[in-house]
């Protein structure tokens, strides 16, 4: 079954009510305030918004927690690197040395900040600031565990090549990273062979054209990485699935408990939290941690539910981890989620995150249990960080499920709980 294409319309259909809710807020934010970019004024002012929801869904305060972002640290330092690329190309043909130092400071910096989401390099881009919320609602006086249901609110750059042909992206961002390690070897090359710029324009030899043609053959690679993104904030991802799916999920997994008390038992915490700056390097969800780890007050045997992108209805998945990030999340969630889908009428799929990472990464490195649960495409698409992701494209059948999954997920959490088989005992 293909992705359905859903019209407004469509969302008043007794079959999908809580669709239409996660709709109508997805529209509003996104009319508003249109696309989030990490440490924007628009994601500032968005939070805003979605503080005065998360209050008006748990009945309580929500608290809001800044923190400093280097918004294009990371991700958004792609096109800077493109840019590199092509200068220490042009110097390759001046000097073997200078290049090799510059390929090596690009590539060091591309596995530091892109893959890895270090804060190594922060220094060299400018600070903004984001911020995080949450908001409680308790069972009763006596707290033994719980649940957070969480998502980010800010939206990702226009990724440029990813609108056509998506698939052609991939190809081409690889071509542009091999290219890095190429330069890498081949100024190394030139470098300790002596080959210097006289070999260089000579052509007496085979190695004379391998140092020449190579470079050129993988200089497109750098042009390729340099339109990777654009920064322009009026072509933005307006960030319908990715993210205000999610966080519309935790705005309606608040307003069932606080609307039904009775099912939430009473030693149970329901939390729902947006984190900030997702897509500037897991920022938010970082701060949080950095924020809370240990804070047996608030996290009191906490089970993390990251929600990330609701839209494909073919692809429900578990997140089993993060593979730049070098994160595995927890088994037993992993588990009683696949089971959860299969219950609600949706195929299961165990997926590893193939790039970049989620805000379960920050939460399992502090040993605390978390999964990230989505209904996306996982290979690249036309509407995943682009301006493509809109709210008239969403999928009434996702967001229903993705209501329905939570619900059947948080009464398992609650029955191994009641039966003493919890995660934390």
């Amino acid at each position: 079954m293909e992705n359905k294409d859903f019209s407004s319309a469509d969302t008043g259909s007794k079959e999908y009510p809580h669709a239409k809710e996660a709709r109508s807020f997805i529209k509003r934010i996104i009319d508003t305030h249109g696309p989030r970019l990490p440490g924007s004024q628009e994601e500032w002012d968005a939070v805003t918004e979605i503080k005065t929801d998360f209050e008006k869904a748990t009945g309580s305060d929500c608290a809001r927690e800044e923190f400093t972002v280097h918004p294009n640290a990371s991700i958004g330092a792609i096109p800077y690197c493109g840019y590199a690329g092509i200068l220490a190309t042009a110097v390759y043909f001046v000097n073997e040395w200078a290049a090799f130092a510059m390929f090596i400071a690009i590539t060091t910096f591309a596995i530091a900040q892109i893959f890895f989401y270090r804060n190594w390099f922060n220094f060299l881009f400018p600070k903004a600031k984001s911020s995080n919320l949450y908001s409680s609602i308790d069972g009763g006086d006596k707290i033994d565990y719980t649940i957070v249901f969480s998502a980010h609110p800010d939206t990702s750059w226009n990724w440029n090549l990813a609108l056509k042909k998506p698939t052609l992206m991939i190809v081409k961002l690889l071509f542009g990273v091999a290219g890095l390690f190429v330069m890498d070897a081949l100024a190394l090359a030139r470098g300790i062979t002596g080959h210097g710029i006289s070999q260089l324009y000579t052509f007496g030899s085979a190695w004379d054209y391998i140092f020449f043609i190579v470079p050129i053959v993988f200089f497109p690679g750098f042009l390729w990485i340099s339109n990777y993104l654009s920064h322009d904030k009026k072509i933005a991802s307006p960030g319908a699935m990715d993210n205000l799916s999610g966080i519309a999920m935790c705005l309606a997994m608040a307003n069932y408990y606080r609307e039904n008390p009775e099912k939430l038992p009473k030693n149970c915490r329901i939390t729902i939290a947006a984190m900030g700056s997702e897509e500037a390097g897991l920022k938010g969800s970082e701060a949080f941690m950095k924020a809370h780890a240990g804070d047996k007050e608030m996290l009191i045997n906490p089970y993390f539910l990251n929600l990330d992108s609701f839209r494909d209805d073919e692809h429900f998945g578990c997140v089993k981890g993060d593979i730049w990030q070098l994160t595995h999340f927890t088994d037993e969630l992993l588990d009683m989620a696949a089971a959860s889908m299969t219950e609600i009428g949706v195929k299961p799929h165990f997926i590893y995150n193939p790039v970049g990472g989620c805000d379960s990464t920050p939460i399992v490195r502090k040993g605390y249990k978390t999964i990230t649960l989505c209904a996306q495409n996982p290979t690249a698409t036309t509407y995943y960080h682009t301006k493509n992701d809109r709210e008239e494209d969403l999928s009434d059948f996702s967001l229903e499920k993705a209501y329905e999954l939570l619900l059947n997920l948080s009464d398992k959490i609650h029955k191994i709980e009641a039966d003493g088989k919890g995660l934390y005992k």
